[in-house]
């Protein structure tokens, strides 16, 4: 059997290089049509990947009704991470994150950089007028934009960052930049992904109202 393979992008490495799938698992999802409430079945593949260059275990996705593998080529990366951030991220944002994502794992120092100009772009965004950054995500939290708690998370990212930027004896150690990806994450799904899952959910119920209005009185 012809081995299948793809060029991508791998998280665990850094690196673009060949993939080749080892695994294929076929299931189904439920899915629900807004205007007639009635369940479809969705098909769904899963295509196990190890990566050629370090041999880490790759996971992912297709929705399509032509259940073959090749469709591995067209899939979309589940797991690992890989950088993206929901759609309600501002582009500016998600891309400075992307290019983070990408050096996370071999150059912690600028991996941290990144991150504060992350959170820069965030502020913004917000409309934080101050010049610096620590006084502009205080702003923030003042404004109720981040809650204390986050306030707390967003200034040890900027310290963090700080560190990576200068040259000093203190540099930003590897286990510390997981730590640093989880905060900035935790800031963000409070500013943009929460929200924005909240309007895609009003948003769908709204159709559902709609589709039910335009249903036919069944006792006339």
């Amino acid at each position: 059997m012809e081995q299948i393979r793809r060029v991508g992008y791998c998280p665990s490495c850094g690196n673009n290089s060949p993939q080749k799938l080892i695994h294929v698992q076929h299931c189904s999802d439920t899915a629900y049509a807004y205007e007639d409430e009635e369940a479809v079945d969705l098909p769904i593949a899963y295509y196990v990947a190890s990566c050629e260059t370090c041999d880490g275990i790759l996971l992912y996705q297709s929705i399509s009704r032509i259940l073959e593998d090749k469709q591995f080529n067209q899939g979309d990366l589940v797991y690992p991470h890989a950088g993206e951030l929901h759609k309600s991220v501002p582009q500016r944002i998600a891309k400075i994150y992307k290019e983070a994502a990408r050096i996370k794992k071999f150059a912690p120092n600028a991996f941290s950089v990144q991150i504060r100009r992350a959170l820069e772009a965030l502020c913004e965004d917000r409309g934080a007028q101050k010049a610096v950054l620590q006084k502009q995500l205080k702003e923030l939290a003042d404004k109720g934009e981040i809650p204390s708690k986050l306030a707390e998370l967003t200034d040890v990212l900027r310290l963090v960052g700080n560190i990576g930027a200068h040259a000093a004896e203190d540099e930003v150690k590897p286990w510390q930049v997981f730590a640093i990806d989880e905060f900035f994450r935790a800031v963000v799904e409070y500013v943009y992904v929460a929200p924005g899952k909240l309007e895609e959910y009003k948003d769908s119920l709204s159709l559902f109202e709609k589709g039910k209005s335009r249903k036919p009185d069944a006792t006339s």
